[in-house]
Order: structure tokens, then sequence, then C-alpha cells
């Protein structure tokens, strides 16, 4: 009897197993999460902040923000869908989002990302989310760092919240 239940889990294994590796679908693995150079950025980030905050990355604006089932269906959910911000910074007990960091390296001067960076700005605003901008470097100072974002997020802790 056990020998038939051991040799039964084995067979739900493998026939699991057999369409977990479907190879017939498109996909592939994708390098790292960060580039060098926002790694090089997260690695001073984490240092500046301490145990401050939690880091999340590569998220998406709505996520952040949202909007009425009206306002999403006339298109201003696929335009907060379609975005993402390089990092959000969040209270370390509650994970509300504290404050939304842009990476700004040379693309951002592009007519194209200029507007969409002035998109996000403005949606960011809207809900009450400060926003820091970073230019992208070869070297990031974590005392400047840690000045800006103590800048940003003791200026929007002194806003009035919604209820």
């Amino acid at each position: 009897m056990a020998h038939n239940q051991s040799m039964r889990r084995i067979a739900i294994q493998r026939r699991c197993t057999r369409r977990r590796v479907k190879h017939d679908l498109p996909y592939i693995k994708r390098g790292p999460l960060l580039s060098r150079g926002e790694m090089a950025f997260y690695r001073v980030l984490r240092k500046a902040i301490g145990r401050r905050f939690h880091i999340a990355f590569k998220v998406r604006l709505a996520d952040l923000v949202t909007c009425s089932e009206q306002a999403w269906a006339a298109g201003f959910g696929h335009m907060i869908a379609r975005h993402h911000i390089d990092f959000v910074l969040c209270d370390y007990r509650s994970m509300d989002v504290v404050a939304a960091i842009e990476l700004d390296d040379r693309s951002h001067a592009r007519n194209k990302r200029v507007s969409r960076d002035r998109f996000i700005d403005d949606a960011l605003a809207s809900a009450g989310i400060p926003l820091i901008r970073i230019r992208a470097a070869a070297r990031y100072n974590a005392t400047e760092l840690c000045e800006s974002i103590a800048a940003t997020t003791y200026r929007s802790s002194a806003r009035p919240t919604a209820n």
C-alpha cells in the first residue's frame, strides 16, 4: 500500500513537472532586473536610507496611483498602466508610499521622453506622491542623497493627507 502511494506521488510529480516545462511558449529569461547604472544607484540608495524605508524598483505607475472607472475607461488608466517608476520608497512598517525616485539618464532629454516625464510628474503630483529626480551619474554621494530624500519626505509629511 505505501509503495503504491509512493509510486502514485512520483507519477503525479512527473506529470506536473512536464506541464511546467512546456517549451512551446515564446518566453525567455531576461537579464538582471536592474541595469548596471541602476544597480550602482540602488547600492548607494540602500546605504543612504538604511532601515528607514523599503525600496521597491520598477514599479508600475498604476500600482501607485489610480483613477475612477470612468476615467480608466476614457483612457487615463491605460496612460498610467504603461509607465514604470525606477524606485519607490515605502514606509518600513506600513508599506505606504513615501516618495518615488526617477533616475534620469541622457534619454530623458529626448522629446518623447520629456513629455512622458512631464506626465509622470503631473500624475504623481496629482496623487500627492513626492517625486525625486536624480540625474544619472557614474557615482552618487550617499549623504547628499539622504539629505534630498529627507527634505522631500519631510515636506510631504508636513502636508495633510486625505482621509
